[in-house]
């Protein structure tokens, strides 16, 4: 007799245990919505468009591809999982496309069952975190984006993908891509977004990079199904590729990890130092200027003392954006721990440098985070300590010291304010402050 072997197994087994009903109810309506429909459209394109014998071939060698191209990268495919906070993509849209555009109606729906199925057994119910139900509902979203795909393609595409290499024939596969992939990001998106309740770009629709991997394993998808349709045994040359492309990535995600504070998303100490260190040794080869602040976020304890860590960490997390906000993409913003920030801006005068730690002061005065569900954290301030390179010399480590020494002075003369180390002419430094306020500085 089948016995089973853990309990995650015996919860498959009962419907009432499954971790899908600790959903919120809106969210559970969400997710048993797009599975019931994904399966109610695949039934009735099986039903109108029955595969054919060559078809069921195709569709067995499209699965036996992925299931070994699964089975090569699954160790690293677990890895990858476990280190991914975004939408995670797992490289079976290769595969997943490309029975959409070469399988009749419908059978791509029997590819991507097996192949998730086979991803859950090997690599993804060991990972904390993966229920059942993830594993269903984007299987559904990669089902319903299959069926988009092939529709597109059946109205617009050519006869044969072998035909696609003719100029008048090129729609077609364009189309089913960008359908293929607006159905599944769209459906992934809504659950996180219900989900989580935010409205975060990087959150619902992963970052950059995420999606730019996302979208070149469709092109890839296309080309798998090109070359089925031609040449299939040229296929087989994408497993290798594949594997090396799958270890890369994971070797990506760890020096991200290494590199990035969790609970802010910026650089961490290390990794910002790095960053400025190469900053600033440009500045000197070049001779231009490189500014410096560091921010220190006041009263911080109280917030932590007042509302809890958790919260202490939603406010961390919303001052970083606010640092991101007010500075430009090449500027080397970080979190050098506990309430400290700094950012590295490169080529900026003094004037600049004021204006943008004023800046950021007047954002963070404004903040109103929202904690605990219902509470507001607001009335929050920062200490800014500037300096300059060229004006600060002695190194990279004393224009740091002498940043961290400002710093202490805002806080010394009241907090919410700027202040700017000024060398004085026997090198002995000085500092100017500045009080952030919309009519601009006003130095005492």
């Amino acid at each position: 007799m089948f016995r089973f072997r853990s309990r995650r197994h015996k919860g498959l087994a009962n419907p009432a245990s499954w971790s899908v009903w600790s959903l919120p109810r809106h969210l559970v309506c969400y997710v048993l919505g797009v599975d019931a429909f994904a399966v109610i459209i695949t039934a009735v394109l099986l039903s109108t468009n029955p595969p054919t014998t060559r078809d069921l071939v195709m569709g067995g060698a499209i699965i036996g591809l992925g299931l070994v191209n699964a089975e090569i990268s699954r160790h690293v495919e677990r890895m990858r999982r476990r280190f991914s906070d975004t939408p995670h993509v797992n490289l079976t849209s290769i595969w997943t496309v490309a029975a959409a555009l070469v399988l009749s109606p419908g059978l791509a729906a029997g590819v991507v069952a097996a192949l998730y199925l086979h991803l859950w057994i090997r690599s993804w119910y060991r990972v904390r975190g993966v229920h059942a139900y993830r594993l269903t509902f984007s299987a559904a979203t990669i089902v319903l984006a299959c069926h988009a795909a092939t529709g597109i393609q059946q109205l617009l595409g050519p006869e044969t993908l072998v035909k696609a290499v003719f100029p008048e024939a090129l729609w077609g596969i364009p189309l089913a891509i960008a359908a293929f992939s607006a159905v599944n990001t769209g459906l992934i998106a809504g659950a996180i977004a219900l989900s989580e309740r935010t409205l975060k770009p990087v959150r619902i629709l992963g970052s950059w990079h995420a999606n730019a991997l996302e979208f070149a394993t469709i092109c890839l998808g296309a080309l798998a199904a090109i070359l089925l349709a031609w040449k299939p045994l040229l296929v087989a040359l994408f497993i290798p590729a594949l594997h090396v492309l799958h270890r890369s990535l994971l070797i990506r995600q760890f020096e991200q990890a290494a590199a990035t504070d969790p609970k802010t998303g910026l650089l961490n100490a290390a990794a910002w130092h790095t960053v400025i260190t190469k900053e600033y040794d440009r500045a000197k080869r070049e001779g231009t200027t490189l500014g410096v602040l560091m921010i220190d976020l006041d009263h911080f304890k109280q917030v932590n003392d007042g509302y809890g860590h958790l919260a202490g960490d939603q406010v961390l997390e919303a001052v970083a954006n606010a640092l991101r906000a007010e500075t430009r993409r090449y500027d080397v913003v970080g979190r050098f721990g506990g309430e400290e920030f700094v950012i590295g801006l490169p080529e900026v005068e003094d004037k600049e440098l004021i204006e943008i730690g004023e800046r950021i002061c007047e954002r963070i005065r404004k903040l109103r985070v929202t904690v605990n569900d219902n509470e507001v954290v607001d009335g929050l301030t920062v200490s800014i300590g500037a300096a300059a390179y060229p004006a600060t010399r002695g190194g990279l480590d004393q224009l740091l010291l002498a940043a961290d020494l400002a710093a202490f002075g805002a806080k010394d003369a009241g907090r919410d304010q700027v202040v700017v180390s000024r060398p004085q002419a026997k090198g002995r430094g000085a500092a100017a402050r500045t009080r952030a306020q919309p009519g601009g500085p006003e130095p005492t």
